[in-house]
């Protein structure tokens, strides 16, 4: 396996090869911005993305803006992006504020 895109403290993004990635940790304010930037610049340039949420512990409406900032970017690049596991309360975030439409979410 590839090496985390962040420290071990708080967050990580992690590649798992073939556009697909996991984000493990805590995803909320504290590592939104630095999570952010990581995933922009590893997914540039890429048809596809898969991103596996199910090792996210805790997660906020940063995180979730992380995500809603992801998609736009891949939107915009035309890569297909798809979220795997959104943690529950990252969905539940997502039908309250009304963006659960903005994003691809599969299992």
């Amino acid at each position: 396996m590839s090496r985390p895109l962040l420290p071990a403290d708080g967050c990580r993004l992690e590649p798992l090869g073939e556009g697909r990635y996991a984000v493990t940790g805590e995803l909320d304010l504290a590592s939104a911005a630095a999570v952010l930037a990581a995933g922009s610049a590893a997914f540039a340039g890429q048809p596809r993305v898969d991103v596996d949420l199910s090792r996210v512990g805790r997660a906020d409406s940063a995180g979730l803006a992380v995500l809603i900032e992801w998609t736009r970017a891949a939107r915009l690049a035309g890569t297909q992006i798809t979220f795997h596991a959104l943690p529950a309360r990252m969905a539940a975030l997502a039908r309250i504020g009304g963006v659960d439409q903005l994003l691809t979410v599969a299992g």
